[in-house]
């Protein structure tokens, strides 16, 4: 019997994984529909920040999921997926100034990396792109951007080089259930996985696998026409000279992908996608942010789109984790959460923690039934758009 099997090999199952490798080895299997890192991760904009996480001590797990990322970084032989290059943001309109004004504030009282900036001080750290000079600009120097897909195949690459077992390519079908317990998974192929624990990290996909069980996680549906979940993030390609940091601008959200490659995405275009837009639709939505794009970054005004991809992000209905075991079906232990980029790496070293038999402090909040023990009152964005 394989003491734990892991359904998800995006950025959070692929954490999980190197860390209960590096305990067990041979006693985790990995299981994912497609190849590590090709789903959510791969579409995701990938920003890692505490920028706008609260109460405090959902900022503090984000600073130190932050912190996590530098010290893997550092195993892995400072990888270029993982990219501390700081975060420029500005406002215009008196209420968004306004916000932004606050939140450096609050950041800076909570130690954080944050600062206003004039326009010339923030023309000079991002030269390539067009900063108005009437707007209110703030610098996150410690924030940056992670490539999801990468992360997650070199973190999955060194849990096999440590005995985790990996099955791609594969349905998990069902999971297995014996008087109250799942003792393990079958997969479309009609194999049966025997396992201690089963942890399901399979992102927005998760209430498709547990609700046979008679599970209904409190996800956003991101099939509902304006679902937060959904997004649209764009790659456009030969932009030359490109900025080097990952911007937020009003009318739009870009970071570098690549030599003379960027990543788009927008707040409105987001509220204007789902899973039943059509290839029409996104095409239109995908040309609507190249023509900002070249609006904001001279280098690229001829630049041309290489992908558009649809990223339906796993929301939780109050924005926060949901990890742990789950009630009433002993062997079930869930951990999905909307800012998998960011929290990936912290997550899966309490969870594994909780795994070998310690449990963690840090995720009790968290707790998939926490709906039937009241939820946070304040979400964790503050109350706008949720980011990686």
């Amino acid at each position: 019997m394989t003491r734990t099997v892991i359904v998800g090999a995006g950025i959070v199952g692929a954490a999980l994984a190197d860390q209960l490798a590096a305990r067990r080895g041979g006693d985790v299997v990995l299981i994912d529909r497609s190849r590590p890192g090709l789903g959510t991760s791969r579409t995701s904009f990938g920003w890692l920040n505490a920028n706008r996480k609260q109460p405090r001590a959902y900022f503090d797990l984000s600073v130190e999921a932050m912190r996590d990322w530098s010290r893997l970084a550092h195993e892995f032989g400072e990888p270029s997926w993982y990219q501390p290059v700081g975060n420029l943001a500005w406002a215009r309109s008196p209420q968004a100034r306004e916000e932004l004004a606050t939140r450096v504030d609050r950041l800076q009282a909570w130690g954080y990396g944050a600062e206003t900036v004039t326009a010339s001080r923030a023309q000079g750290l991002e030269p390539n792109v067009t900063i108005p000079s009437d707007a209110e600009i703030a610098f996150f120097p410690e924030e940056g951007y992670v490539c999801g897909c990468q992360a997650a195949q070199a973190l999955v690459q060194r849990a096999t080089s440590r005995g985790a077992r990996l099955i791609t390519g594969v349905e998990v079908s069902e999971l297995v259930v014996s008087r109250s317990r799942v003792t393990g998974v079958r997969l479309a192929a009609e194999e049966r996985i025997a396992a201690e624990t089963v942890v399901c990290c399979a992102g927005w996909r998760s209430p498709e696998l547990l609700a046979p069980l008679g599970i209904d996680l409190p996800l956003v549906t991101a099939s509902t026409s304006g679902s937060r979940a959904g997004g649209l993030t764009v790659t456009i390609e030969g932009v030359t000279p490109r900025p080097d940091r990952v911007i937020h601008a009003p009318e739009l959200d870009l970071r570098p992908k690549g030599e003379s490659r960027l990543l788009l995405e927008a707040n409105d275009i987001d509220a204007q996608v789902d899973l039943t837009s059509g290839e029409d639709h996104l095409d239109e939505r995908a040309q609507e942010l190249l023509a900002r794009a070249g609006m904001l970054v001279p280098g690229a005004l001829s630049a041309t789109i290489g992908e558009a991809s649809l990223c339906v992000r796993p929301l939780p209905l109050d924005g926060y984790p949901l990890v742990g075991p789950v009630s009433d079906h002993h062997g079930l232990y869930l951990a999905v959460t909307h800012s998998g980029i960011t929290l990936a790496p912290t997550l899966a070293r309490h969870a594994a923690l909780e795994l070998l038999g310690t449990e963690s402090p840090t995720l009790r909040q968290y707790r998939p039934d926490r709906a039937s023990r009241g939820t946070p009152q304040q979400r964790p964005d503050g109350g706008s758009r949720l980011n990686q």
